[in-house]
């Protein structure tokens, strides 16, 4: 299990590192098949009102803050864990599987159209937002340098993580004897109630540089 923090910039190259040094067989990732779906769909079309909205701004000398553009894009962007993985999968002939659930996804998603209407992005986007990839780093830090856990663990989490195991579990039996990466984030991998645990995973943050498999 390799656990991530969703969004960071440095995601993309730390991945490809870990890839090519597991050098997994089959691929799973916390992401569902509808947020890929939407993605796809409609992540273009969003993604051009977004520019548009903040070019705009910009011309007319009104405030815009990178970090709130930065998390607009986030709803309507791949992440870099499915197209590193993707990547990965195409050059090696591993499958990737996308075992997170969609009901999430949607309850999710369902309400984008309202949040990134014109006038809500200009709203969003002379907003200063705090900087939320800094913030996970400081709680992952403290939970795998520390042993301080400050993130809870919720029951969404806990639907989902059960959720996820048990597909893990069927793909292991389909591609036995194979090595499987698992790709989540990193607050998946205390695992608190177990779900993971029967199948003997070795847990990693993806920027603990000291463990090589």
């Amino acid at each position: 299990m390799l656990g991530v923090i969703h969004r960071a910039p440095e995601g993309p190259a730390l991945l490809d590192q870990w890839l090519d040094a597991v050098s997994p067989a089959v691929v799973t990732l916390e992401f569902s098949n509808y947020g890929r779906r939407f993605r796809e769909e409609r992540g273009p079309a969003y993604r051009q009102r977004i520019e548009e909205v903040h070019n705009r701004l910009k011309r007319d000398n009104l405030p815009c803050y990178d970090n709130a553009v930065s998390m607009a894009l986030s709803y309507v962007e791949m992440p870099f864990e499915l197209a590193g993985a993707l990547q990965y999968g195409r050059i090696h002939g591993a499958p990737v599987y996308l075992i997170d659930m969609d009901f999430f996804s949607y309850l999710r998603l369902r309400e984008i159209g309202k949040l990134l209407d014109p006038e809500n992005l200009e709203r969003l986007l002379c907003e200063e937002t705090s900087e939320r990839n800094g913030y996970e780093h400081i709680l992952a830090r403290l939970y795998f340098e520390e042993g301080i856990n400050t993130a809870a663990y919720t029951e969404e989490m806990a639907v989902r993580d059960e959720y996820m195991s048990h597909k893990i579990k069927v793909l292991m039996v389909r591609h036995r004897g194979q090595r499987l990466l698992h790709i989540t984030g990193w607050r998946h991998l205390d695992d608190p109630r177990n779900f993971f645990a029967p199948l003997n995973p070795v847990k990693v943050f993806i920027y603990d540089q000291a463990v090589r498999i």
